[in-house]
């Protein structure tokens, strides 16, 4: 099973995205303003945080600057509800928010976290890359507006 990992660049909030050690993408956040940039694979994806406690991110294609999905947290942001292209998801952190998982809508976990010299998660051929992407850049928005 192929594994995707980021490493956060130094003295950055920015991070490289690898696919089995090779460089497929990045994330480059803005400092501030909550939104990220992220590219994969000639993908161009953006992720725009709405209000100052991180509630629900918007995720636009900037294909076609159309919008395909959202992120919304509960208040402990330990668990979210990701909405992609009008099928439904359940991202949950781990006790010691180092670990997280998507689930499905019958609750069956379909991409896995692990930690491993860094970040890096295991996908299956079949994961829509998008999904891991929100996955991704939802613990990175957790790191960055801190718990």
């Amino acid at each position: 099973m192929p594994v995707l990992s980021w490493k956060k660049e130094k003295l950055l909030v920015d991070y490289d995205l690898f696919l089995d050690h090779k460089l497929v993408g990045d994330i480059r956040n803005k400092p501030f303003s909550g939104t990220s940039y992220v590219e994969i694979a000639g993908k161009k994806y953006f992720f725009e945080t709405e209000g100052l406690r991180l509630r629900t991110i918007t995720v636009i294609n900037m294909q076609n600057r159309k919008q395909i999905g959202s992120i919304g947290f509960n208040m402990m942001r330990t668990k979210a509800k990701i909405e992609l292209f009008g099928k439904s998801y359940i991202w949950k952190l781990n006790i010691f928010y180092t670990r997280w998982t998507i689930s499905d809508r019958s609750n069956q976990p379909i991409i896995y976290s692990k930690k491993y010299r860094g970040d890096s998660f295991q996908v299956s051929d079949h994961t829509d890359e998008i999904l891991v992407l929100c996955g991704i850049v939802a613990m990175v928005k957790i790191r960055q507006f801190g718990t």
